[in-house]
């Protein structure tokens, strides 16, 4: 299984101080291996959710003064950009590699999405091992990680069908691999965690798609 081209040079390009020279490397150098990982994985990703998928790169709104905590490209169900739908993701962090879901942005599918969510609370915390190395991202600083989440308990997704409510923080969870492990890797492994979260994505998809959104 070819890996993924993942090294400790890449991780190391989050050690630059200089917020404008962090930023270009990333924008230069890791931005494009994660797009190239992105395009292994599409096809696989498109048949675990059940639905074609489009790329995109999600690059963070700039902050004067602060260097980017993380690269990230996405996967959705429409062409025309990420925001307000679900999504699955591929990001790197100083020391880790992320295989996430989550809706960022505000969209009228958000409130089908938390009521969804809600309704399907009880069954996901059922499933038990898929979401055994679950954790929430939502607010993260990209430093310390955040502790595994309690996605055991139904209280955990009535938690995240919250953060989906109009003007809140939105939904992101994922799974990490630390960056010793991120070398061995392959698409494979990485698509093996998405088959574990696939649920969560299918819950919120299937909302999403009822809505008609007008800002869309």
């Amino acid at each position: 299984m070819a890996g993924l081209g993942l090294g400790p040079a890449d991780f190391e390009l989050f050690e630059i101080d200089d917020p404008g020279q962090r930023a270009a490397a990333l924008e230069a150098v890791l931005q494009p291996k994660l797009q190239a990982i992105g395009a292994q994985c599409l096809g696989g990703l498109s048949r675990l959710s059940g639905r074609p998928l489009h790329t995109h790169q999600a690059r963070p709104a700039p902050r004067r003064g602060h260097a980017p905590g993380e690269v990230l490209v996405v996967f959705a169900d429409t062409p025309r950009g990420w925001r307000g739908v679900p999504y699955l993701g591929v990001a790197m962090t100083r020391a880790h590699l992320h295989a996430r879901i989550g809706v960022r942005g505000e969209s009228a599918r958000r409130v089908a999405m938390a009521e969804a969510l809600r309704r399907e609370s009880a069954n996901l915390a059922r499933k038990g091992k898929p979401f055994r190395k679950l954790r929430q991202f939502a607010g993260w600083d990209h430093e310390e990680l955040p502790e595994l989440a309690p996605a055991h308990s139904a209280s955990f997704w009535l938690e995240l069908a919250e953060g989906l409510a109009i003007g809140g923080p939105g939904l992101d969870v994922g799974v990490v691999f630390g960056a010793e492990e991120a070398r061995s890797l392959g698409v494979g492994d990485l698509l093996g965690v998405f088959r574990d979260l696939a649920p969560l994505y299918k819950v919120l998809s299937a909302a999403a798609e009822r809505v008609i959104d007008p800002s869309a």
